[in-house]
């Protein structure tokens, strides 16, 4: 039987090339949560305000550790190489902020944890049958937005606070599977 570890204090990220969404905990206690924007012109641009606003972020959270969702697959070349120019850009800003642990974690181990798994063949059939007609890019959306609100409800229930931006509620679904993971979880690398 493995021995359950309590979390330090970290912070629960979940990035793209344009924002920064994050919940701060302490004592397994959500304390802060929010979203940064990053701007700029072109995507080198939007790196140095990611840098930035990254390094002021974690110079103003008392914590050593962030857990961020790991970048996913996607099947625009173009498309990771500037999710992984971000997710570099907003680490480095976090090292310059006082973050000295950084975990990875896989969108999927989170989600399958929060209750947020892939939508069954009956699910994906109900979607279908209640918009008959609509093209496959469609069902897809509605199927994300049902997994996202999904993880809205969860966060919103298991924090008592009311939350209508997925990208927040995603850092909070980070965090609650970190808290009840520290020590067990092994891709944290």
């Amino acid at each position: 039987m493995s021995k359950i570890v309590k979390a330090p204090s970290f912070c629960a990220v979940d990035a793209s090339t344009n924002s920064l969404a994050f919940a701060y905990f302490e004592d397994d206690l959500l304390q802060k949560y929010g979203k940064i924007r990053f701007g700029g012109a072109t995507i080198y641009d939007k790196l140095g305000d990611t840098v930035h606003k990254t390094m002021a972020l974690f110079k103003s959270l008392p914590t050593e550790n962030i857990i961020i969702e790991k970048t996913i697959f996607a099947n625009s070349p173009q498309v990771a190489a500037n999710l992984a120019l971000s997710q570099g850009a907003l680490i480095g800003g976090a090292k310059i902020g006082g973050v000295s642990n950084v975990y990875g974690v896989a969108p999927m181990s989170w989600q399958s944890y929060v209750g947020t798994r892939l939508l069954t063949t009956d699910e994906k059939q109900k979607i279908r049958q209640a918009n008959p007609g609509k093209s496959n890019s469609r069902y897809k959306s509605q199927e994300r937005e049902q997994r996202k609100q999904k993880t809205i409800d969860t966060v919103n229930t298991k924090f008592n606070i009311k939350l209508a931006d997925n990208d927040i509620a995603d850092a909070c679904g980070i965090g609650i599977f970190a808290i009840n993971n520290w020590g067990r979880y092994r891709d944290w690398e």
